[in-house]
This record gives C-alpha cells, structure tokens and sequence, in this order.
C-alpha cells in the first residue's frame, strides 16, 4: 500500500498589532469624533456647546496624527534602490511640515 500523505493545514498565526492596524483604529476613532461633533453643532445651531468643540478637537488631532504618519511612511519610502541627495529632501519638507502644524496646533487653541 502506498503510503498515505497527512496534509497539515498551516496554523494560524495569532493577530499583532501593526502600524497599518493602529492607523485603522484610529482613523476610525478620529470619522466618529468629528461625526459626532457635526451632529452636536448642527443640533444646537445658535449655541454651539462646549461638548462639540471638545469632539471637533479631539477628531482633529487624531486626523493629524494619521497624515503625519502616513506622510513619513510615504517619505521613508525607498526610492529608486535606496537614498540619494533627492530623497533627503523629502524627508526635510516632512520633518519643517510637521514641525509647523505641531506648534501652531499646540498654540492655536
């Protein structure tokens, strides 16, 4: 008789966190702060409270955080088989980019 071939179905590895799994949590979290800000302020249309404000700032920051971290992702990006004097630059506008909305966030409210 032939010997029969046991095929082992591979296991699954447990769930980890990743970065593209964090950005998803938290463009999630950032969509309903906002949405949730919109439906206060459009609910209360003379008087805006204090509660909406609150959840329009806390959607925002998160809103920034994400683009600033995909806009690194997207800097940090191999080019062309690796760094040159070209892609230095894009890593330069990142960083003064990030820098300015950093400290007019922190000083605008």
């Amino acid at each position: 008789m032939a010997e029969e071939k046991k095929t082992e179905k591979p296991k699954k590895q447990p769930r980890t966190w990743s970065s593209t799994k964090i950005l998803d949590c938290l463009s999630y979290f950032a969509i309903i702060f906002i949405a949730l800000a919109l439906i206060l302020k459009l609910i209360f249309k003379t008087n805006s409270p204090e509660v909406a404000n609150a959840f329009q700032a806390v959607g925002e920051c998160l809103a920034y955080i994400i683009i600033i971290w995909l806009g690194l992702y997207w800097t940090l990006r191999k080019r062309a088989g690796g760094w040159n004097k070209r892609n230095i630059w894009w890593l330069v506008g990142w960083l003064v980019a990030t820098i300015v909305i950093v400290i007019i966030y922190i000083f605008a409210y």
